[in-house]
């Protein structure tokens, strides 16, 4: 119903955000990990949305990508994972840190979120192990060892993953042999 609202930032919280639209206020949830990427109060955004409907309740989610929204909506779908956990777990973590432990079965990355047990945790990656087609598209999934931490850290100085996974994974198919620190500066330039 709504794909994204563009307007004013008019208040923000940890969890909740007022975007002001021809003199509408929509309130809309968001991930805790989508405050810091957010503009200040009084600037232009967009916000990608999913309106959540109960018999009682109409509530916007909204994401500052294409890739959360797509892995909010698959997330909501597993028995057990409702959006609240859904919006929990990508506080906790990034969709790329994400599809990496359900990738590694890495049960434990995924129970250091709030309201995921180990249950869950095991469920998640269970339904979701392997479907890679499913998740969100456009997310490499960053190697593993040099090349992974290689990304990781191009990432974290705040390169986009997709470009930070192709360098490394290009430089790294050339020059297999090349320390952590090589790679990096490689893929820098």
């Amino acid at each position: 119903m709504f794909n994204h609202i563009r307007g004013r930032l008019a208040h923000k919280t940890t969890t909740q955000i007022v975007v002001e639209v021809g003199g509408i206020g929509y309130e809309i949830n968001i991930p805790l990990s989508a405050l810091r990427r957010l503009p200040d109060v009084g600037q232009e955004v967009t916000i990608i949305t999913h309106l959540i409907v109960r018999e009682d309740d109409l509530r916007l989610v909204g994401f500052l990508s294409q890739e959360e929204r797509d892995l909010f909506r698959r997330l909501i779908e597993l028995s057990g994972v409702g959006p609240g956990m859904a919006l929990q777990i990508l506080s906790g973590m990034t969709p790329q840190d994400f599809l990496l432990a359900v990738e590694r079965q890495d049960s434990e990355s995924l129970r250091k979120i709030k309201g995921v047990g180990e249950k869950t945790a095991k469920r998640i990656i269970l339904e979701l192990k392997g479907a890679k087609t499913q998740l969100p598209p456009g997310l490499p999934l960053v190697p593993e060892g040099i090349p992974g931490e290689a990304s990781a850290a191009l990432i974290a100085l705040g390169m986009p993953q997709n470009e930070a996974v192709a360098r490394v994974n290009k430089i790294w198919e050339d020059n297999p042999n090349l320390t952590l620190e090589e790679l990096i500066k490689l893929a820098l330039r």
